[in-house]
């Protein structure tokens, strides 16, 4: 019998923001592990309180009642009514036995990693823009059809169609990891998947897949980091959606300005498998 071996690692770094309203929690008790990160909707205090608050109770939850549980938890702790904040989050949990659960609202994302070029995202982001990213893939409009969308990206594309504050659990993506078993699972708020690509993800995990701490380090520390990177990164980014989405038309990337980085969490989960 395999028993897995867990560990588990978060990180978060500041970008241009006035504060950190990200959270990250990890829990692991005899009835499990769950990770949580938590991307608040703003920057007061109220915000980054209630972030912190929400990760908590998520990776509380989730240890022993698994992801989706644990989500619909973090959501109890953000009543919907006008002042109250919003979040978005990704939940991992595994059991025991070496059962994986995740859950996303909005766009904070769930990946898995088996070997090396084997990234694999299992969340799409509950977004105005993933939408209409979902809309160029119709075979057909023209590309002028979708340099018209592009435009409407440039005004809504971040826009969060889901959060914690209007959670219910039809509308949380909820699933078990199937068909897989992977060494590594990763929990990122968009400040780390939207600004380094999958190729530059690759190459972190490549380099730190044994030492869960020292990659959640260098995810966060790495999309945090001022440079001309950003317009490669995030060209290869939307190449390799266009190439798996089958899109004809590569919408322009510029650089993310100075005064621009938002904050980047993550949580790196490491699974090493042990036969009794």
């Amino acid at each position: 019998m395999s028993t897995p071996q867990i560990t588990v690692a978060t990180a978060t770094r500041v970008g241009d923001r006035t504060a950190n309203a990200d959270a990250a929690t990890a829990i692991t008790n005899q009835l499990g592990t769950c990770a949580a990160v938590v991307d608040g909707i703003g920057s007061t205090p109220q915000v980054c309180a209630a972030a912190r608050l929400a990760a908590d109770v998520a990776a509380t939850v989730g240890s022993h009642r698994g992801a989706q549980a644990a989500i619909m938890a973090a959501a109890d702790t953000m009543p919907e009514h006008p002042d109250a904040p919003n979040a978005v989050a990704a939940v991992a949990s595994i059991e025991p036995g070496g059962r994986i659960e995740i859950a996303h609202v909005g766009d904070a994302a769930v990946w898995t990693w088996a070997s090396p070029g084997h990234l694999t995202r299992w969340t799409a982001d509950q977004t105005a823009g993933a939408q209409i990213d979902h809309m160029r893939t119709n075979p057909a409009l023209t590309d002028d059809d979708r340099r018209k969308l592009d435009d409407i990206v440039d005004v809504l594309g971040d826009y969060v169609l889901n959060g914690l504050k209007y959670a219910t659990v039809s509308t949380v993506a909820w699933t078990t990891v199937r068909d897989t078993t992977p060494r590594l699972i990763l929990l990122t708020t968009d400040g780390i998947h939207k600004v380094l690509g999958p190729g530059h993800m690759n190459g972190l995990i490549n380099r730190h897949h044994d030492d869960p701490q020292a990659l959640a380090d260098a995810l966060v520390t790495k999309a945090v980091e001022p440079g001309d990177r950003l317009a490669h990164d995030q060209y290869e980014e939307a190449m390799w959606i266009a190439v798996t989405t089958g899109a004809s038309h590569i919408r322009p990337i510029v650089p993310l300005p100075l005064g621009d980085r938002d904050n980047a969490t993550a949580a790196v989960i490491h699974i090493a498998h042990h036969t009794d």
